[in-house]
């Protein structure tokens, strides 16, 4: 039997999940500008839930526009998690003077010139907190009480989850959810609001890199909550097999 839980992400370490904004001047010198992704990606904090650890299979010297999650397969067996939304922020700043040599070239290609890449990356730091929903398949499946999402980028998180009611279901906009995940399961929305675009897409799932906020004209949105009065807003998503 499948059980709902709303689940707290506290930020126990530093994350860096970035996209680029724009450039800055500091004293003369051009920086590329990166801050955090407005919500989190529902495949690392699925890899997270499952018990493994996420990281990228795309190389940074090959074009990749499609990533085989075989492990995801598996862990969709047990439980879905839907993307998560950010309810406090607390970020750091860092300065970077790169040179496009050695390991670097693993994160940009080396420049054609021969002066450093300046980098400002704006990244996550402890006590930001996120929340996500849940769907376990099997009463035996055990959410953990923390999880990491990923090597480079660290993500230790505290897990605190609450088991969620079902109190009705609404027309109107979702939480953040997946678009190619929400087709798959025959859920395609009347149309939606893009928060965040990724690279590469799930093998097989087309728009599974887009993760937007979905709208219904009809009753298809579960309003769900917990004891502690934490709501959530998603299609439910049927995770039996």
């Amino acid at each position: 039997m499948s059980k709902i839980y709303i689940c707290v992400l506290k930020l126990c370490d530093y994350l860096t999940f970035s996209s680029t904004i724009g450039y800055a001047n500091v004293m003369g010198v051009t920086y590329t500008v990166y801050k955090p992704q407005p919500c989190l990606h529902n495949y690392p904090l699925m890899y997270g839930f499952g018990g493994l650890l996420y990281a990228t299979l795309a190389s940074p010297h090959v074009e990749v526009t499609q990533i085989d999650y075989s492990l995801l397969d598996e862990v969709e067996r047990k439980l879905y998690v839907y993307p998560a939304r950010l309810r406090k922020v607390n970020l750091k700043r860092m300065l970077l003077n790169i040179k496009g040599e050695g390991a670097v070239e693993a994160v940009q290609p080396k420049p054609k010139s021969m002066y450093p890449w300046h980098v400002i990356h704006l990244y996550f730091a402890p006590g930001s907190i996120f929340e996500t929903v849940v769907i376990t398949r099997l009463d035996t499946v055990k959410i953990p009480s923390t999880i990491r999402i990923g090597v480079k980028r660290q993500g230790v998180f505290r897990v605190i989850c609450e088991e969620a009611r079902v109190v009705g279901k609404v027309s109107g906009l979702t939480d953040p959810v997946n678009l190619g995940d929400l087709t798959r399961y025959g859920l395609a929305p009347d149309s939606y609001i893009v928060l965040l675009n990724t690279k590469t897409t799930r093998k097989g799932v087309p728009n599974s890199n887009t993760i937007v906020k979905a709208y219904y004209r009809e009753n298809k949105v579960a309003l769900l909550e917990t004891g502690d009065g934490l709501r959530f807003r998603v299609p439910l998503i049927d995770v039996h097999y």
